[in-house]
């Protein structure tokens, strides 16, 4: 059942990278495929147009109600996503890194500016304590899903320059 889990998340993943259209024209230069990752926050004056949005999201259940597992990008904790909870977080172009308090479970990005990404985190059962698990979704399942959530309280918010104003107009809530 797990293997069929994992070529399943792995080909949607890849559907995701496939899908999207290139952002030049020009081809990459022969004999340097590597790209220089540039940092996840992007500077205050870039516009939406110039950095990629990264919507993650919790869904409300009763089980793993209490917990609040955290979103790293790059190794950097971003906030911890309560039941029922989402944010966006603002991402410069480039490989990054996602992941949450589940080392199993991560997700390599290569953010496009003016894309928008969208991860819902799943509480997993553990032996002493539950963790988060992260899925990967198409835009169209992930917006749909997203906008049922609640924006993320506050206090749970750790790296406040990274994370974008709820879709609502307001910050994060109290």
């Amino acid at each position: 059942m797990k293997r069929q889990f994992l070529v399943y998340a792995i080909l949607a993943c890849g559907s995701i990278v496939c899908a999207q259209p290139p952002t030049s024209s020009e081809p990459a230069p022969p004999g340097n495929p590597v790209q220089q990752a540039s940092p996840a926050a992007p500077s205050a004056g870039e516009t939406a147009s110039q950095v990629a949005h990264l919507h993650v999201y919790r869904h409300r259940k009763y089980v793993g109600s209490a917990l609040a597992p955290s979103i790293y990008v790059d190794d950097k904790q971003v906030a911890r996503v309560g039941n029922g909870r989402r944010c966006t977080i603002r991402l410069s172009p480039g490989s990054h890194a996602i992941r949450s308090d589940d080392k199993s479970s991560a997700v390599n990005l290569d953010a496009k500016a003016g894309q928008d990404y969208f991860v819902r985190i799943d509480e997993e059962a553990g032996f002493w304590k539950g963790h988060g698990k992260l899925t990967m979704l198409m835009p169209e399942q992930g917006s749909a899903e997203y906008k049922l959530q609640k924006p993320i309280e506050e206090e749970r918010v750790m790296a406040k320059d990274m994370l974008e104003e709820d879709a609502s107009g307001s910050s994060p809530k109290k």
